[in-house]
């Protein structure tokens, strides 16, 4: 099958982490030989009035990716101009694809705008368009009356519609209820097992080593809440012998804020910054628990990412984290400070195995399994 994959989020030499879970499924969906093309169109603020820079490379999977990235000082009206974004791609598809590649199905990430880019070349090219939907902010969309009929229009073509969870795919039905349940297919981000492995952790027996992982960023409605998790380790603390070691990695504007709060609770905490992947999977195989706070979640890659490396996770009872944490593999916490400190305490004296918190993970997650997934959808087409 040939495959035309399209999508507004997808790593760049700059920002190697934007969109990395969209490029886990290009490589997933290659994975069962199919053959593949990426069409990124990212828009990036610029001092430039508006240019356009074209780059075409084979990545390190040997998937042939044609990165068009619009360099403007007006980014938020360009990125929001999806007909100019149309033409463009199509343009560039013209120019660079279609003398050498002629796709059997189109397969766009996220509706906006990446799905409307794709429902647009779809109708070009006359072959159906899947639409994997990874965004838990839908509903913004669908308040801005434009973007919303483009938005509505583009999945009501869709062929199918791949999202990432079971709460998201409720979510859309119930702001979108003209769509059928069997338009959706829950296909779930990729983990990469390769990284994310198990190894046996070997900690001194008194200490306790936890890890959090995220971007610690200030925002109007906080999606993160580090805050519950740091008080309720100081409580947890105090009434045991072991030492607690908090490992925080990300970056972000609340890090000093957070630095502060640890050390009113005097709790013994590293912050990395920023790490690789490579790292973070490291960091993951020596601590005894991750740790994950928040107040919505349409998947949770860094919670699959933790239990891929057979650590036992805490974390939210909220979003998309209850299709992902069992009684086998972890605890879900209420968010307040007497949940948390009970949480934590029931996962300390909780047995979990490990190796099989791996496995089971990487049978659910891995390059092949969600390849083999979006691959049936491609066959029943």
């Amino acid at each position: 099958m040939k495959v035309l994959f399209i999508s507004s989020w997808y790593p760049t030499e700059n920002n190697p982490n934007f969109g990395i879970f969209v490029k886990e499924h290009a490589s997933a969906i290659q994975s069962t030989e199919n053959e593949i093309k990426v069409l990124a169109i990212l828009t990036e603020q610029s001092h430039l009035f508006f240019n356009i820079i074209e780059n075409v490379y084979v990545d390190e999977c040997g998937i042939e990716t044609i990165e068009i990235r619009i360099l403007t000082r007006f980014k938020n009206l360009v990125y929001h101009l999806v007909p100019l974004q149309n033409r463009i791609a199509y343009y560039y598809y013209k120019k660079l694809i279609q003398n050498t590649f002629s796709p059997d199905i189109v397969h766009s990430n996220v509706v906006f705008p990446a799905g409307m880019i794709g429902d647009f070349i779809s109708k070009k090219l006359r072959k159906p368009h899947i639409l994997t939907e990874h965004w838990s902010k839908i509903g913004g969309i669908l308040k801005k009356p434009y973007l919303s009929l483009l938005a509505k229009k583009s999945y009501k073509n869709t062929a199918k519609i791949l999202p990432v969870s079971e709460f998201l795919k409720n979510n859309m039905m119930s702001l979108l209820p003209s769509l059928k349940s069997e338009k959706f297919q829950i296909i779930a981000n990729v983990i990469n097992s390769n990284t994310f492995s198990y190894k046996q952790k070997n900690n001194p027996e008194n200490e306790i080593h936890f890890c959090a992982i995220a971007t610690w960023a200030t925002k109007k409605e906080p999606d993160k809440k580090p805050e519950l998790f740091i008080e309720a380790l100081a409580k947890v603390q105090k009434d045991i012998e072991k030492k607690i070691i908090l490992t925080m990695v990300g970056g972000g504007d609340r890090l000093n804020e957070l630095l502060q709060l640890c050390k009113k609770y005097d709790l013994n905490t590293e912050f990395t910054g920023y790490q690789a992947k490579a790292n973070i999977a490291t960091i993951l195989q020596n601590s005894d628990y991750y740790i994950h706070a928040s107040t919505i979640e349409t998947f949770g890659v860094v919670i699959v990412e933790a239990l891929m490396t057979g650590t036992p996770v805490i974390c939210s009872n909220v979003g998309a984290l209850p299709e992902l944490i069992n009684e086998s593999n972890g605890i879900l916490c209420e968010n307040t400070i007497d949940e948390w400190v009970v949480g934590i305490k029931k996962a300390l004296i909780s047995k979990f195995n490990s190796k099989q918190i791996s496995d089971d993970t990487g049978s659910r997650f891995s390059l092949e399994s969600i390849g083999n997934q979006i691959n049936d959808v491609y066959n029943r087409l």
